[in-house]
């Protein structure tokens, strides 16, 4: 299309073939009617951002309203069953709060074939990381990662020796991973089974375990080294999950009551079983066969049997 310059130009032309008379009115029409046609197209023109915004509106309004494009009916869901980022609390099992207990905490599923996890810190430099209490060892756990103070009892003393050799210390209290003068405690109702003394400054929990061929002291059985009071779950690889607490007590209870114990000393497995307790704290045995193995190792056939019936 011409430009009005151009047209402009060609008045002269226009005038000797059409017989117009090219003065200054006809001039001014033409210029007056480009102007017009200009004015027209305005305002279609700043209508453009506008009708832009308004869509980008519109559709963020959509995006927002649309219903959920999941597929109807019950989706999966998964409750856990121990939760011991709650190590500490004493509210109901599922309704626990985190309290000082960090990330990173186990936390046990339902599965009806659950797979092998082990919750002992592993071993370093040939020992595992432990406390000795005249002649008792606690293995440091990695689940919980911190636990509450007020999970603490009474004090069993300080670290008096700090050594890589643990089996070669005398008597008192001595560690490979609690530094010289820190206090160890008993762990409130736990009779025995778990110690707690600070690591780098964090709180950390020690179970109950055999060392150095060194499993049970005097006169003790597996319910000195195995608090089994406030039990609520237990999981057990490649076998279940048991998270009905009147269950889970009835099976620890038969195997406190019925195992016989084989050997002052054990070996870790590719199977375990998980004890949860009321507090968040999770206690663990291996399992080999019909055995547990954790201060000692025990045999309690009776307990797998019943632990098959009840998951029926």
């Amino acid at each position: 299309m011409k430009s009005v310059e151009e047209r402009l130009k060609a008045l002269p032309q226009m005038a000797d073939s059409t017989g117009l008379q090219a003065d200054e009115a006809l001039k001014r029409k033409i210029l007056r009617a480009a102007r017009e046609k200009k004015e027209k197209k305005a305002p279609v023109l700043r209508w453009v951002p506008a009708l832009c915004c308004a869509v980008a509106i519109l559709i963020g309004v959509t995006a927002v309203s649309l219903p959920s494009l999941t597929p109807a009916g019950p989706q999966p869901t998964h409750v856990p069953l121990i939760d011991s980022l709650a190590a500490g609390s004493d509210l109901p099992l599922g309704n626990k709060l985190a309290l000082d207990v960090p990330p990173g905490s186990i936390t046990i599923r339902s599965s009806s074939n659950p797979s092998f996890r082990s919750i002992w810190a592993p071993a370093s430099g040939g020992n595992f990381p432990l406390i000795g209490v005249n002649g008792r060892y606690y293995r440091m756990l990695t689940n919980p990662t911190s636990i509450s103070s007020s999970l603490l009892g009474g004090s069993l003393g300080t670290v008096e020796h700090y050594t890589s050799e643990p089996a070669l210390a005398g008597g008192g209290i001595c560690s490979n991973v609690v530094s010289a003068g820190e206090t160890v405690y008993a762990v409130s109702g736990m009779n025995g089974a778990m110690a707690a003394a600070k690591v780098n400054g964090v709180l950390r929990v020690f179970q109950r375990v055999s060392f150095g061929d060194n499993a049970l002291v005097g006169g003790e059985r597996l319910n000195d080294t195995l608090k089994a009071g406030s039990v609520v779950a237990l999981e057990l690889t490649g076998v279940g999950t048991i998270n009905d607490s009147v269950k889970a007590k009835e099976l620890l209870n038969i195997l406190l009551n019925n195992a016989s114990f084989l050997r002052s000393g054990g070996s870790e497995t590719n199977r375990s079983l998980l004890i949860q307790l009321s507090s968040g704290l999770v206690l663990q045995m291996a399992v080999n066969g019909e055995r547990v193995i954790a201060c000692g190792t025990w045999a309690c056939p009776e307990f797998f049997d019943a632990f098959q019936e009840a998951l029926q």
